[in-house]
């Protein structure tokens, strides 16, 4: 049985769509993945998944670090899903989720490129494994150089891109999500001014919430956090982070 804290300490950073029509089943395996990753989200079908997984890769300009998802749904399965996904990014980690009678399907899986499987109902200690192996994975892959994920900024700060992580010589500098966010919008714009809305649509995602003064705050908070640093406020735009 694998340990509980490795699995998580290989999964805390990561994003997940999970897409599944059996909304009890969604509901508290969802759960457990919350106690897991860094966020996920959720679809009913794979019409639904599908929209949320271009959203992400708009809005992030990155993937999901997994999507996780059951076979039969309406609208769009996931064997459809799985396909429409892989055109859009080949290298996608794809867990598929099936019941004892839809073993008919896996050999299709298997031939388009799926390696990992999870069978209803899901054993925990299973489910535990298979992530730690496909994270494992993951990172395998996507090793790059220093010079490619590991962005130098001001007196020894540095930004893992991949992980997301903000680091001050070896030590991680804690970000809540919002502050997190921030600084992935800052490092994506780079030089380039980032706006009140894409800070509204980057950190709060909620059509409500429309004022500047709400981004004052988190900024102030960041701006305590990376102190060697200058985040600049452009008058009447929004702000950038000058690195």
């Amino acid at each position: 049985m694998i340990d509980y804290d490795k699995v998580y300490n290989a999964t805390k950073n990561f994003n997940v769509l999970f897409v599944e029509d059996d909304l009890s089943f969604l509901k508290e395996t969802k759960m457990v993945f919350q106690e897991l990753f860094y966020s996920v989200d959720s679809a009913i079908d794979g019409e639904e998944g599908l929209k949320k997984y271009k959203t992400f890769l708009d809005l992030k300009k990155t993937s999901y670090d997994i999507v996780i998802t059951d076979i039969s749904m309406p609208s769009m399965d996931g064997i459809e899903l799985t396909k429409e996904i892989y055109k859009i990014n080949k290298n996608q980690s794809i867990i598929i989720i099936s019941a004892h009678d839809e073993s008919k399907y896996l050999l299709e899986l298997i031939n388009i490129g799926i390696e990992q499987f999870l069978i209803k109902p899901i054993d925990f200690d299973i489910l535990l494994n298979v992530l730690f192996g496909v994270v494992a994975n993951i990172k395998k892959n996507n090793i790059q150089t220093d010079s490619e994920q590991i962005l130098k900024l001001k007196n020894n700060f540095f930004w893992d891109k991949h992980q997301s992580l903000l680091m001050q010589n070896e030590n991680i500098v804690k970000l809540t999500k919002k502050e997190t966010f921030l600084m992935q919008l800052f490092i994506k714009n780079g030089s380039k001014v980032s706006t009140f809305q894409e800070i509204l649509d980057t950190t709060y995602d909620d059509p409500l919430i429309t004022s500047d003064d709400i981004i004052k705050p988190l900024v102030s908070r960041l701006r305590k956090k990376i102190p060697e640093q200058t985040i600049e406020n452009i008058y009447g735009l929004g702000y950038r982070l000058i690195f």
